[in-house]
């Protein structure tokens, strides 16, 4: 096993069963910048990984807290937040960093990761074994959090709530009229919000409503959607 990707080119399955649980772990081929993958073979392993992450429950993306945040890692954060993945960030070698500058370092990851800032970030160190056994609980709530599912009450109260708190912005001088809130599906929970123009609901405000309807249903790291839905789109359902 080496620490440099691009030297595993199969996945390799590892199972284990913990407080009666059964999982199986995945290592795939690591995912290099375009210009140092040399052949077709690795080409097909680093697609095989991305498509791996469809079928697993929750994915660890392993990044190497020595070399920082680079490009091609932004992009894959990028690409697995677009596709709604279920995923956490695995710092590893943070043994390598001087203890007090591992908050600096973290700090900065955070920073530069701030539009998937539901994400969480774990610092472990494969050779000293630190914080690893904080992944597979964590893995677990970011699963269980896919499954949400919300009572129609809890939704309307949630709506009212996060609609008191912050009025909407007026936009070409009218106030968008939110009307309710429903559920469409989970894994990932997917929430439609009904509102008289979609159009004019700015996108600092539909942020504000997901981070809002997150902190209300308890859903802290997994995927979720967010549609806004003009009125008259209800109509024709």
């Amino acid at each position: 096993v080496s620490g440099e990707a691009g030297t595993t080119r199969d996945s390799v399955d590892l199972s284990r069963e913990k407080t009666g649980r059964k999982y199986t772990l995945v290592d795939t081929a690591g995912v290099r910048r375009r210009s140092r993958v040399t052949d077709a073979v690795e080409r097909y392993s680093v697609n095989s990984s991305i498509k791996s992450t469809t079928k697993a429950d929750v994915t660890f993306l392993l990044l190497d807290a020595s070399e920082g945040l680079t490009a091609q890692d932004k992009r894959l954060v990028e690409l697995l937040d677009e596709r709604k993945t279920p995923f956490l960030i695995v710092l590893n070698k943070i043994d390598l960093i001087p203890p007090k500058s591992r908050d600096a370092v973290l700090r900065d990851l955070r920073n530069e990761l701030a539009f998937c800032a539901h994400i969480p970030v774990t610092p472990v160190s494969a050779l000293t074994g630190e914080g690893l056994g904080r992944l597979i609980p964590l893995a677990e709530r970011i699963y269980a959090e896919c499954g949400t599912r919300v009572s129609t009450g809890l939704l309307n109260r949630a709506m009212e709530e996060t609609l008191s708190r912050h009025q909407a912005p007026v936009v070409r001088r009218v106030r968008p009229k939110f009307f309710y809130l429903t559920q469409a599906e989970s894994e990932p929970p997917t929430f439609v919000c009904f509102v008289n123009d979609a159009d004019r609901v700015a996108e600092s405000y539909r942020r504000y409503l997901e981070r809002s309807l997150r902190q209300l249903f308890g859903i802290r790291h997994a995927p979720m959607r967010l549609h806004l839905r003009s009125s008259h789109a209800k109509k024709e359902k």
